[in-house]
């Protein structure tokens, strides 16, 4: 279990844009290089590197969950045109079209209009998720920010919900000191190494070893883009939207009338039941159980054999000691 999506969700909500900002093309920033520490429930290290349009990110952790330990060897590239992904411990590795630089396109061709709807409809969804998963914390951004230092290098630090990030001024896309939990992963990655100027172009360099696969798409990406992106900025999606949040607020106001909780349980979890889910080895309790299910029935199958038999035995004596049979 890893934390990136509650990671990539903090990063979009620490770095709000502007109504008509682009919100799929990435802010610009300074060529950087960066390599950092991670303690907490995932241990491990990795390092980010930023040069015009690269992002090269490489991270290795070991974690434990579910009552497994995992290490986790992960290597990525973003070019204007491609996104590698490789795993460096299986050798592995896909390419596939990067579908942001096709959105951001297809979004600076959309009308004013569209473009203020879109930004409202991606934040009703945004809204709607955190109020059915329960997750609301992970939309309430604190306004001010805080210098920090961290390397050596200063950052900007602002709060999304339990979540604390201090991201470059000059590169917002790293995060110099990273902490929250998630789903009883305790998380926290501090950079130990930033180096601003040129970049050497080894850190770019694809991992040795790997054949990289194409990712198969049934459209290509621009058509892809089009449909997704205009899907969001449509009246049709607004209107969905407006029905969705009417009928969640009546059901919310249905289960408060009734007395139950209007809403659901937050993601975060204390700290017993987060030891409890870290050391169940999920396997074995559901291989046990099905071992269980299989002895059961052959029990089952057993007592019914001995049952027939009992049975057709007394069947037998009945036979022998039945009524003479007189002539």
């Amino acid at each position: 279990m890893r934390p990136s999506l509650a990671l990539a969700a903090a990063f979009f909500v620490a770095t709000p844009l502007a109504a008509q900002q682009n919100p799929f093309a990435l802010p610009k920033s300074k060529p950087v290089y960066m390599e950092y520490q991670s303690t907490g429930d995932m241990t491990g290290n990795g390092a980010m590197a930023i040069s015009g349009d690269r992002i090269m990110t490489r991270s290795t952790s070991t974690g434990k969950f579910f009552g497994h330990t995992s290490t986790v060897n992960n290597w990525m590239l973003v070019t204007p045109d491609s996104m590698y992904s490789a795993d460096l411990t299986k050798k592995t590795g896909t390419v596939a079209p990067n579908m942001m630089h096709y959105m951001a396109k297809e979004y600076d061709g959309l009308d004013k209009d569209a473009k203020a709807r879109l930004h409202q409809n991606m934040a009703d969804m945004a809204s709607m998720m955190a109020q059915v998963f329960g997750a609301s914390s992970l939309t309430e951004v604190s306004a001010a920010t805080q210098k920090k230092t961290y390397a050596g290098a200063e950052c900007d630090e602002r709060t999304v919900g339990s979540w604390s990030i201090c991201t470059l001024h000059d590169a917002p896309q790293i995060s110099l000191h990273t902490q929250g939990q998630f789903l009883c992963v305790n998380f926290e990655q501090t950079a130990t190494t930033v180096k601003y100027g040129d970049v050497p172009s080894s850190a770019f360099e694809m991992p040795a070893g790997i054949t990289f696969q194409q990712t198969k798409m049934e459209q290509s990406p621009d058509s892809a883009a089009r449909v997704f992106v205009r899907y969001l900025a449509s009246q049709e999606l607004a209107d969905s939207l407006a029905k969705a949040k009417s009928e969640l607020q009546q059901q919310q106001a249905s289960a408060a009338s009734n007395g139950t909780p209007a809403q659901p349980a937050s993601l975060q979890m204390d700290q017993k039941t987060c030891e409890t889910l870290k050391n169940l080895d999920l396997g074995k309790m559901m291989a046990d159980a099905m071992s269980s299910v299989v002895k059961e029935a052959a029990g089952e199958v057993v007592q019914e054999k001995k049952a027939e038999a009992k049975q057709k035995a007394k069947g037998k004596l009945k036979g022998l000691f039945g009524k003479p049979h007189l002539p």
